[in-house]
């Protein structure tokens, strides 16, 4: 039965949707670009050491297709449960190339080195193409055969490409105050962020997450009980729709 309270329900539901789109339309669109003149858009330093586990936020899953399947919808957290990720998130050519300063292979050889080392214990890179404009979407869609060759087969489907954006409060909670920046996320195998870096990587930021890599694998050994070993699925996922 339809009674007044459904009406005001449904008039709510609608006015913040409504505003919500508002925001949206109403977000300069040059102001990110305008912040870039500081530091090429830096937003903040990486800390020295971990963050606290009981006080870590979850990183929020994001839902998108891999390379390894783009007909098939895939949730991150399904990747990240279970296993130590270093996560880059990008959205462009230009937030690509800030995330490479801090995991890049060439950029960071010490960094490959410590991935190589420890892949077996559960270590493992993930990438996350942001992409909310629909026609740049479309070329990413279109020209996916080279990113592939770019990454090993065992890498795509840990990359993923995201259609539907981030809402802006989720961003901001973690950081992502630029949508043109690079960002850089050590996640825990409890999807919990316990390292986080933005813009163009230090050398100080470049050491400290080597760093906060071996502890973070160290860390979650001992909380095991027991040594990982070569092949150890991922727990089962657990949805994080919001921090």
């Amino acid at each position: 039965m339809y009674t007044p309270l459904d009406c005001v329900d449904k008039c709510n539901r609608v006015l913040i949707q409504s505003l919500y789109r508002t925001r949206k339309v109403a977000k300069p669109y040059f102001r990110e670009w305008t912040q870039m003149r500081h530091h090429r858009g830096k937003t903040f330093l990486s800390p020295p050491k971990l963050f606290k586990a009981d006080s870590a936020l979850y990183f929020p899953n994001m839902q998108g297709y891999t390379l390894a399947s783009s007909s098939k919808i895939a949730d991150t957290t399904s990747v990240l449960q279970g296993k130590t990720s270093i996560v880059s998130v990008f959205s462009g050519t230009w937030a690509e190339g800030q995330t490479q300063t801090f995991v890049g292979k060439e950029e960071h050889p010490e960094l490959e080195k410590v991935v190589r080392e420890l892949d077996y214990q559960g270590l493992q890179r993930v990438r996350i193409n942001i992409e909310e404009d629909w026609m740049k979407a479309g070329l990413i869609w279109l020209f996916l055969g080279g990113v592939r060759k770019k990454l090993q087969r065992e890498e795509w489907g840990r990359s993923f490409v995201i259609r539907r954006g981030v809402e802006d409060d989720v961003k901001m909670s973690v950081g992502m105050a630029n949508g043109k920046v690079g960002y850089v996320y050590l996640v825990d195998n409890n999807c919990k962020i316990r390292w986080a870096g933005s813009g163009d990587a230090s050398g100080e930021e470049r050491e400290g997450l080597v760093g906060c890599v071996r502890r973070l694998v160290e860390g979650s050994k001992k909380v095991d009980g027991i040594p990982k070993t070569m092949g150890t699925k991922a727990a089962p996922a657990v949805a994080e729709k919001s921090l």
